[in-house]
């Protein structure tokens, strides 16, 4: 659980930056990659168990938690977000958050599952 807890934090600091900065999508995937690499390093480090399963979780968790803040401050995303504004401009609010969050989510079940992949062939690679 504490590695869930660790690994998921990272969507609070996205869902935060995004909405209060503002990303351009080439940075904000650049960050996610950071991560990821770390989150690697990290379950390589620990040994994680079941490392699909555990990375698969946390990084869902990771992308509901980012769509999840950027939802709650989305006037504020808007704003610090100007080029999104076409999907802004042709969607409603329920439209954009339904958005937001399942984009969140998708991609996160996505890039953990894939996390949890790399770690568990190089656990492999150790043993």
């Amino acid at each position: 659980m504490r590695d869930t807890v660790i690994l998921a934090s990272t969507g609070v600091i996205m869902g935060f930056l995004s909405s209060l900065v503002g990303l351009p999508a080439a940075v904000e995937l650049a960050l996610w990659l950071a991560f990821y690499v770390l989150w690697v390093v990290y379950g390589v480090k620990m040994d994680m168990a079941s490392p699909v399963r555990r990375m698969a979780f946390a990084s869902t968790l990771a992308g509901l938690l980012t769509g999840s803040i950027q939802v709650i401050l989305m006037e504020k995303y808007r704003v610090n977000n100007p080029w999104y504004s076409a999907s802004f401009e042709t969607s409603t609010a329920s439209e954009l958050s339904t958005a937001i969050l399942g984009l969140g989510i998708g991609k996160g079940l996505l890039f953990g599952i894939v996390t949890g992949i790399i770690v568990a062939k190089l656990q492999a690679r150790r043993t």
